[in-house]
């Protein structure tokens, strides 16, 4: 008997305490199963993975994040170094880029994968994060906002997931976790306003400095701001007199903490080809930003815009706090539509994704919302027929309508509405159809708010009805933004496959070799990813030196992205290229091959680390001039030859149509006099040659050039290239290899150019080349994890060149001692050698790291002693006086500077 009535207490009182915990976990639980449900529904409906082959990725996702995905899984495993990466740029530091793209925790989930599949995996990581962004949404409004209904909650964290800012910027996986972390800073605010509490902050801004610190830089924008605002606004309750001194305790530790990835990261940057004149960023800019895409970011999420616009417009009286985030919320408004605050947003300068700090916007209108839902002046008690089953039958056809009408208007205006994934820009086309779907997804969200809001609907049931209709309207984003790119390119992940297929298949025993590409064959990045050295790079630290340096050896390049291809056999021997990649031809020589790509062995190759007794005095940068000038002087340079038996340059045989005005070089002008213009090049070939044309113009990273385009080239009536120089080719042409024959060469004349620095038909003599190489000695310098060794025999006052980039944190060791090393050919190094036996290693730290590992150690150790001393810790008044001024006046200049400044220098200009 005893036992029965504690076994009956038991299933009483203990299933009730699991009830309640149930009760608890589901406002939490609901919001990532939702995302899980809608995505996975989307991604079955449509054939993504894993419910097919359809991947997610395109654009900067296929460009950089997979490439560097499958680099770090070659650090992790040892292939090859963070702080001198063989497989990017010829040796690069990568712990920047690291944290500028993949500094996720679900990073590491690339360990698990092949290579070759990380294309699918893509698809996991952006429903990975995006249901964590719900989750950590859910946490704020539960911590935050505890008087909103726990489910009504959990649909606007589902709101925040879905949000328009995830949906146009996901290929950018890393800006998905500064969306999932905002939450929770916001959580962190509310602990040092509300308990004091400075850890919880000073961990939040760490993580996300450390995350991605580009990003970091719109937090701390927006930090400075929120925080002048809010200090501002509470400065005469006592209560919040010591918050201003927490804070700049709680961002100075943040700062410190995270010092050993910000200093080195902001310092590589400022050598990278990204960098630009702000002041002139912010005269040429348009006043209005491109609204056609900025507008449709924010109409993605129409149920927060019909909250927020239906309980602003009632004249209720509001809180403090929520007027304080109205304030916020419009300052955070303002930049996606003013350009020249948007430009300062984004450090002066972007290229494509216009708002990229907006899903804070988007959160505090979803903190808005929030606020207005739980308000007991805004929404009126329940009627006394509240619920109805009448209701309910509206409701339901309402629902029933717009899933249809969604289904229906995106399959049917798919390619009008995704012109976005497929440019990174909306047309005014796309608007209008974005539009047209907001106008009608705004009226139903209209009805069922304002039948809560008058209280014909009680919470639950409005949070029920609220979540079918953002199912509905997140599923029809999901369809137009993610589901777009594979639908326009549905063997996308096919042809991956087939691009990683030439993974690991030469010899790693060979010594340090490059592999390069014929044409813009694939993503440059790619080449790294299948484990080789590579020339090419593509992101937003990609350095200027070494842009410039390829561009004039004649490899092609645009904006930040450095091709492999291109270049001569001169220069590709130089830089260690020992491997061409190419479409399948059936090559006998091919080392590999499969239906769509071979690897063939290049005809000339230099070992890494050139001996020589040349003076490199003034050949710190490659010649002026012509681009067959350059390779001229660089060959006698450095290996002594003469450039005019090495290259040859071809004068024009025939002119029709074209008046030359070349009379004044370096500088080349031809102007088409008629409809057709061409000149011919009639050369006969002894000996073997390879014949190349060029046209370039000046050293930048301009997306196109004004000579684009400006010639058709054809050799013996083939053509070789239609349009000549292009974005995807403008790099030396090679014409072909040819001997003991008459080659026929045609430039026809598209368009005028004018002031060009380099034009012409060159020949390079393959004999002359072939005897110098025989002669050049090479410390045949090998990599392992980052780090390169060898050693050579060197006579007196010999030097070693070597074939990587120049950076200022090389550390280079001749017979153990650290030597100095000097720039020589744009970006390429050189040290001396010492007589006899020289045993040689090559590493490399990133400029600041020391610097910034030192302030993190301090920051570690201060936070440890202010955890110690925290609840003695009292600031005087003045102390307190001080920091609420300082905290306002540093919020006031920002405003100044992001938001007036750049309005007044822009209408001025």
């Amino acid at each position: 008997m005893f036992f029965k009535e504690k076994y009956k207490n038991y299933v009483m009182y203990g299933g009730l305490n699991k009830m309640d915990k149930l009760k608890k976990a589901l406002p939490f639980i609901i919001p990532p199963l939702a995302v899980l449900l809608i995505m996975g529904f989307a991604f079955y409906r449509h054939g993504l993975y894993p419910f097919g082959d359809g991947t997610v990725s395109w654009c900067d996702m296929s460009q950089q994040v997979i490439p560097l995905l499958t680099d770090f899984k070659d650090i992790f495993s040892g292939k090859d170094g963070m702080f001198l990466n063989f497989h990017n740029a010829g040796g690069m530091d990568l712990w920047g880029v690291f944290f500028f793209f993949i500094a996720s925790p679900y990073t590491l989930l690339v360990l698990f994968v092949d290579k070759a599949d990380i294309i699918y995996l893509v698809n996991i990581l952006t429903v990975l994060k995006m249901m964590t962004a719900a989750v950590t949404a859910q946490i704020y409004f539960r911590s935050c906002q505890k008087k909103l209904d726990p489910y009504i909650g959990a649909v606007l964290s589902v709101i925040y997931a879905f949000c328009g800012y995830g949906m146009f910027y996901y290929q950018n996986n890393i800006w998905l976790d500064m969306m999932y972390l905002f939450p929770l800073l916001m959580v962190a605010f509310r602990e040092l306003f509300e308990k004091k509490r400075i850890i919880p902050y000073t961990v939040m801004l760490t993580l996300m400095m450390i995350v991605n610190y580009y990003i970091s830089y719109m937090i701390v924008v927006f930090i400075m701001i929120f925080m002048a605002l809010c200090c501002w606004r509470y400065r005469k309750e006592e209560k919040y007199k010591d918050v201003p001194c927490r804070f700049v305790i709680g961002s100075l530790l943040g700062a410190l903490l995270s010092a050993v990835v910000w200093i080195p990261c902001f310092l590589q940057f400022l050598s990278s080809g990204r960098s630009k004149s702000v002041i002139q960023q912010l005269e040429t800019a348009s006043f209005i930003t491109n609204y056609n895409t900025t507008f449709c970011l924010l109409l993605s999420t129409a149920s927060v815009i019909v909250i927020v616009a239906v309980f602003l417009l009632d004249g209720k009286k509001r809180s403090k706090r929520l007027n304080t985030d109205l304030i916020m919320l419009f300052l955070m408004l303002v930049p996606i539509l003013i350009e020249p605050a948007n430009l300062m947003w984004h450090t002066g300068s972007y290229m494509s994704f216009p708002c990229r700090y907006a899903f804070i916007t988007i959160f505090f209108a979803l903190i808005c919302a929030g606020y207005f839902l739980s308000s007991e002046n805004a929404v009126a008690k329940g009627k006394k027929h509240c619920d109805h089953f009448v209701i309910f039958l509206i409701l339901a056809a309402l629902i029933y309508g717009f899933y249809n009408f969604s289904e229906g208007f995106v399959e049917n205006n798919r390619d009008g509405m995704s012109k976005y994934t497929k440019s990174l820009w909306q047309d005014s086309t796309a608007f209008e159809l974005c539009l047209e779907f907001f106008i009608v997804a705004a009226a139903f969200y209209t009805v069922i708010v304002l039948l809560h809001k008058k209280g014909w609907i009680s919470k639950k049931i409005f949070a029920i009805f609220l979540a079918m209709f953002v199912a509905a309207e997140s599923y029809a984003n999901v369809n137009i933004y993610m589901v777009s790119p594979s639908v326009n390119n549905p063997q996308r992940a096919a042809n991956h496959q087939k691009i990683m297929d030439l993974s690991d298949r030469l010899d790693e025993t060979e010594g340090f070799y490059r592999v390069k590409t014929a044409s813009k064959l694939f993503e440059v990045n790619l080449v790294g990813s299948m484990g080789y050295n590579s020339l090419s790079h593509y992101t937003s630290l990609t350095s200027r030196d070494y842009m410039y340096m390829m561009k004039q050896l004649g490899y092609s390049s645009y904006w930040m992205e450095v091709g492999s291809y291109g270049g001569t056999e001169l220069t590709d021997a130089l830089l260690s290229v020992k491997y061409l990649i190419e479409k399948s031809t059936g090559s006998a020589d091919a080392v590999y091959s499969n239906d769509t790509y071979e690897i063939v062995p290049t005809e000339y190759y230099l070992p890494l680390g050139i001996v020589t007794d040349a003076d490199l005095s003034g050949s710190e940068e490659l010649s002026t001039g012509t681009r067959s000038n350059v390779q001229k002087k660089l060959f006698e340079q450095l290996f002594g030859g003469n450039g005019d038996e090495l290259i040859t340059d071809y004068e024009y045989t025939t002119i029709y149509g074209v008046q030359d005005d070349s009379n004044f070089k370096p500088n080349y002008t031809l102007t088409t006099t008629s409809d057709v213009a061409y000149m011919d090049y009639s050369i006969d070939v002894t000996d073997k040659q390879t014949l190349y044309f060029d046209c370039f113009d000046k050293l930048s990273n301009s997306l196109s050039e004004d000579i684009n385009g400006s010639f058709m080239v054809t050799v013996n009536g083939q053509v070789m290239q239609m349009d000549y120089p292009s974005q995807s080719s403008n790099g030396l042409l090679k014409l072909g290899e040819f001997e003991n024959e008459h080659v026929n060469v045609r430039v026809t004349l598209k368009k005028g150019i004018t002031g060009c620095r380099s034009y012409g038909v060159f020949g390079l003599h393959h004999n002359v080349l072939e005897k110098t190489l025989e002669q050049v000695q090479t410390a045949g310098l090998t990599d392992s994890d980052g780090k390169l060794s060898g050693s050579v025999n060197a006579k007196a006052g010999q030097k070693c060149v070597l074939q990587i980039p120049y950076q200022e944190g090389l550390k280079i060791k001749v017979n153990g001692k650290a030597v100095s090393y000097d720039k020589v050919f744009g970006d390429l190094v050189s040290f001396d050698l010492q007589e006899g036996e020289n045993t040689i290693t090559v590493t490399s730290v990133p400029k600041g790291f020391y610097a910034g590992l030192a302030l993190t150690i301090a920051g570690i150790a201060l936070t440890a002693g202010y955890f110690f001393i925290r609840k003695k810790l009292k600031f005087g008044e003045t102390m307190e006086s001080a920091a609420l001024a300082a905290v306002i006046g540093a919020g006031a200049i920002v405003i100044i500077v992001v938001y007036i400044a750049p309005c007044i220098l822009n209408i001025y200009s």
